[in-house]
This record gives C-alpha cells, structure tokens and sequence, in this order.
C-alpha cells in the first residue's frame, strides 16, 4: 500500500494535494496497490476524494484510475494507520541506520504499507520516530521529489513481488 501523509496545511485544500493523488492514482491501478491519504480532514469519505480530483485532473485519463481504485475498496481516507494494513515502512533518504530496510528485507514481509510525506521535508521527524522501519528506495541517500519517489516505490515493490512470483 502506498500511503501519501499530509504534511502541508490540515485546514484548507491546496492544489499540491489535488496533484499528488491524480498522480498516484494511476501508478496505484497499474501496480495493483492500494492507495491511503493519512490526515487529509477537508474531505468526509472516499467517494468525495475520487470525485473532487477527478473533475479537477487530466492526469490518470481524466481521473479514470482513481475511481477505479475507489470502486474496488482500494482508495483509503484515514486519520491513523491501522494494523491490517501490514507492517508501516517510512519512506526517507536519511533512514535511521537501525531501522533501515534492504530490498531483501522488504520481500520479506507479506504486507507493508509505505508512508510518503507531501512537501519539502518529507515525513515529520515525530512520525520517522514512532515507526519500526525506514526505507530509502535509491539505498543511497539520495532525496527523490514526491511524485518520483510514489513512482519509484511503486516500481521497486512490484519488481519484488515479480521476482517472489516467478521462483
């Protein structure tokens, strides 16, 4: 799963919001993952996410892919991150070295979610604290901007899973 944090204004809409998730959204649908927006307050439930961003964007056919992620029970409107959604992974280039995860290690686990910061400082340091682990999905500390990163995430677990379906 792919969880996109808010780490921009809780109170009011912004268009970086609206931009994120269209482009999420279509990486979501083609490597069958399901798409989370943690602390996003200004909408009540999915089905307004889906319909707002989808008449706002281009991106996704018109917003296509996130109804569809909507219609299949794979779009998520939540304000904490619940236990079925596997093991909470904070994406960041700067890991705590003990928490670090390796491609391998990742394979690993059934279920994961990955948590990705909206905005210039990525996830908040209280949040790096509380979860168990970090990934750095370059392995070489090197800083992605937001929607390169979903996109290389999104890339790099399905390749895992590939590889895990082929042996």
């Amino acid at each position: 799963m792919i969880c996109l944090v808010n780490t921009y204004d809780k109170l009011k809409l912004h268009e970086i919001h609206l931009r994120t998730i269209a482009r999420a959204a279509p990486l979501c649908y083609a490597f069958n993952f399901h798409l989370a927006l943690l602390d996003f307050p200004f909408w009540k439930n999915e089905r307004e996410v889906a319909k707002e961003v989808s008449e706002y964007t281009t991106i996704g056919e018109g917003g296509k892919y996130l109804i569809e992620l909507f219609e299949s029970g794979k779009l998520h409107l939540i304000d904490k991150i619940p236990a079925h959604f596997g093991e909470v992974i904070a994406t960041t280039s700067k890991p705590d070295k003990n928490k670090s995860l390796s491609y391998e290690d990742i394979s690993n686990f059934s279920s994961a979610t990955f948590l990705i910061g909206l905005g210039r400082r990525g996830l908040p340091k209280e949040l790096l604290k509380s979860v168990r682990y970090h990934f750095d999905v370059t392995q070489r500390g090197i800083s992605l901007e937001t929607c390169s990163a979903i996109g290389a995430i999104a890339m790099a677990i399905h390749m895992i899973r590939w590889v895990k379906w082929k042996r």
